[in-house]
């Protein structure tokens, strides 16, 4: 027999932690509209989901193997072959119900060519709820992560879109992997 202390705490902690695991499980972001500018090149809408293992974050797909009209690669490259890569993928963030979208994390990751005579570059921009912004421009690597704090708007649907542009006259600049994050607070 469990005397009554015990089964009043035991109850108590039973309640906070079924309340902080609601609370927890409710802050999860739904990624809905995802589209992109240039379809089987580039980024690609069809493959971008959600990360398993961080429901908050979506990882943005990439095309890969040939462009039927041309032949050259799908992938978000440019080299002496396709001078011009750009792309642009839109989607918007909806909080659950009792939270609003605090901040957008955007990370890319690629490479591109290191020589004398190589002369790659590029650069991106994202809108996030309807404010435009440079990401940052780059030469041979493109990696970069930028912020966008929406905290004092609380809103609960945000919509975002990112554009790259790669260029080269000479050499590569390829980005190879990009992902979003959201951030949520309680109202």
């Amino acid at each position: 027999m469990i005397p009554r202390l015990s089964r009043l705490v035991l109850a108590a902690s039973l309640l906070i932690l079924t309340s902080l695991s609601g609370v927890a499980h409710a802050q999860v972001a739904k990624f809905k509209s995802i589209h992109d500018a240039v379809p089987s090149k580039f980024f690609d809408a069809a493959t971008t989901a959600v990360d398993p293992s961080n429901p908050n974050r979506l990882v943005i797909g990439f095309n890969s193997g040939l462009d039927p009209t041309n032949f050259l690669t799908a992938q978000f490259v440019a080299f002496s072959s396709r001078r011009i890569a750009m792309d642009t993928i839109s989607f918007t963030v909806n909080a659950p119900t009792g939270f609003f979208v605090s901040k957008i994390i955007y990370t890319q990751r690629g490479s591109g060519s290191i020589c004398r005579t190589c002369s790659s570059f590029g650069a991106a921009t994202w809108v996030v709820a309807g404010r435009p912004a440079s990401l940052g421009e780059f030469t041979n690597n493109p990696s970069l992560t930028a912020t966008a704090d929406v905290t004092s708007l609380r809103l609960t649907t945000v919509p975002v879109s990112i554009t790259d542009s790669l260029f080269s006259g000479s050499g590569s600049v390829m980005i190879t992997a990009a992902d979003v994050l959201a951030r949520l607070l309680p109202k």
